[in-house]
């Protein structure tokens, strides 16, 4: 007998099949969908890293094809082209028009004919008539600006070679900063200049401090940049070699470099090592760390029997001391010099030491300024650390380098400040025997800052500066000045 439960068993097995059935009927009727993506490109993005006289350099990143098919580029300058099969990211047009405008294009492609293409326009350096020029004004692009710490050398024939930060919020692809370094010749005219991203660097800041170096008969200069030595040409900026030592030195970061000879490049580091690099090869010869104190090495100094000295900063010290480091040739610690730098009426938190130079009797020479107020600070001393002279009174100058000019003469630049907006450079000069002689304040100018300064001959000195921006003043561009005897303008 077929009970009700029974019938409703079967109808539930008799659905189930059913419903098995259907998916499966709908599972053998869909089709395999193929949906064919179009052939595309990653962007190229140019850059002009480069330019001079007669060259404008290109880079641009790596185009990548959809289908993974190899790209090689091709240049055109003018809708001619000049070069095509390449593989690099970085090309210079060379052989160029002073001061002429140039429509360049790079176009990616496949061996197959698929291409993509981006145009540029740029200009060459233009070559300046006025020989006579005592002030320029650099900058590159609109609404871009100069400034930072500078990096100075100069050359034989009164040219300068230069290291700065250049900013433009718009004009770069994924950053706003850049590293520029650029040559100019003795009357100021920028001869060309280089553009390096800071990302390849590791540099902590843009406005970290870079110093810089001539090498090998000053055809080639040594920047060092965090971790880095980037050696290049000073014909055009072209990079020769770089190198980091962020894996050997255990993240170490470059302070101060002293050239020493064509095989000894001595560096001090911000962790308070010193370094022995030889320039031609980049290869470190020795390391020496101050293992007893922690501390930076803040500017170095090698006399006529090779002991090397610098500015040591010692972190320990409750308030910042004045302490020097006299080692041997080899960088081996012979012993520490430590100065009172205390004068009557002020509150001495401390000092900051900032430059050091050496005569031909071996007489070291030492400048800085109090924390508190910026007050000057200097000591002409032996190499024994027997004091020979020190300022007895105060002077409000934060005194920033100090450097022997050609004639012997004992050179300072340091920066006056007052209330508000006030701020202005000056050079002190004294003699031998720490006797002020001048004293030229450049309160003529715009409120400003001199970076960096560097003397003639004739006893003019070339000096570099930006202006601030205040209420009534805006000028982002990066200044030179050659002054007058003495320093005046």
């Amino acid at each position: 007998m077929i009970t009700p439960s029974r019938i409703f068993l079967i109808l539930l097995v008799f659905a189930v099949v059913i419903q098995l059935g259907c998916k499966k009927d709908t599972a053998l009727v869909q089709e395999d969908v193929f949906v064919q993506h179009t052939e595309d490109f990653s962007a190229l993005n140019i850059e002009v890293s480069g330019a001079g006289y007669q060259f404008i350099e290109l880079q641009w990143k790596p185009v990548k094809n959809s289908y993974y098919k190899p790209v090689s580029y091709a240049i055109y300058v003018d809708d001619k082209k000049v070069m095509e099969g390449i593989s690099t990211t970085k090309y210079s047009a060379i052989n160029l028009l002073s001061g002429q405008k140039y429509t360049l294009k790079v176009v990616a492609s496949t061996a197959d004919g698929q291409e993509v293409s981006q145009v540029i326009t740029t200009s060459t350096l233009s070559r300046s008539t006025d020989q006579l020029s005592t002030y320029r004004e650099y900058n590159l692009h609109s609404f871009s600006s100069i400034g930072g710490a500078t990096a100075v050398q100069r050359f034989s024939d009164g040219g300068h070679l230069l290291v700065k930060n250049l900013s433009h919020d718009t004009y770069f692809d994924d950053e706003s900063n850049k590293i520029l370094i650029f040559r100019t010749d003795a009357q100021g005219n920028m001869l060309w200049y280089k553009l390096l991203s800071p990302k390849n660097y590791n540099t902590p800041s843009i406005y970290a401090a870079w110093q810089l170096i001539l090498h090998h008969e000053e055809q080639e200069a040594i920047l060092a940049l965090g971790d880095f030595l980037i050696k290049f040409s000073t014909t055009n900026g072209e990079i020769i070699e770089r190198k980091s030592y962020g894996t050997t030195l255990n993240k170490l970061i470059f302070q101060c470099i002293y050239y020493n000879s064509s095989q000894e490049l001595l560096i001090g580091t911000q962790q308070g090592t010193l370094l022995c690099i030889n320039p031609n090869t980049l290869a470190l010869s020795w390391i020496r760390e101050n293992t007893d104190k922690i501390g930076s090495i803040i500017d170095i100094k090698v006399d006529s029997k090779k002991n090397i000295y610098y500015i040591f900063v010692d972190r320990s010290d409750r308030y910042p001391n004045i302490r020097i480091h006299k080692c041997d040739l080899q960088g081996l610690f012979v012993k520490s010099f430590l100065f009172d730098g205390t004068l009557p009426g002020e509150s001495n938190w401390g000092f900051n030491m900032t430059s050091l130079a050496i005569d031909k009797e071996d007489n070291l020479y030492l400048v800085g300024h109090n924390n508190d107020y910026a007050f000057l600070r200097f000591f002409k001393f032996d190499s024994e650390g027997n004091v020979i002279k020190k300022n007895q009174t105060s002077d409000g100058l934060l005194a920033k380098k100090v450097f022997l000019n050609a004639s012997g003469e004992v050179v300072i630049l340091g920066q006056r400040t007052g209330s508000g907006f006030v701020s202005y450079s000056a050079i002190y000069i004294l003699d031998s025997s720490m006797n002020i002689k001048s004293k030229v304040n450049y309160t003529d100018l715009p409120y400003h800052a001199v970076s960096g300064i560097t003397d003639n001959s004739d006893g003019t000195y070339n000096i570099f500066l930006n202006y601030f921006t205040t209420y009534t003043y805006t000028n982002k561009n990066f200044i030179f000045i050659k002054t007058g005897l003495n320093g005046k303008i």
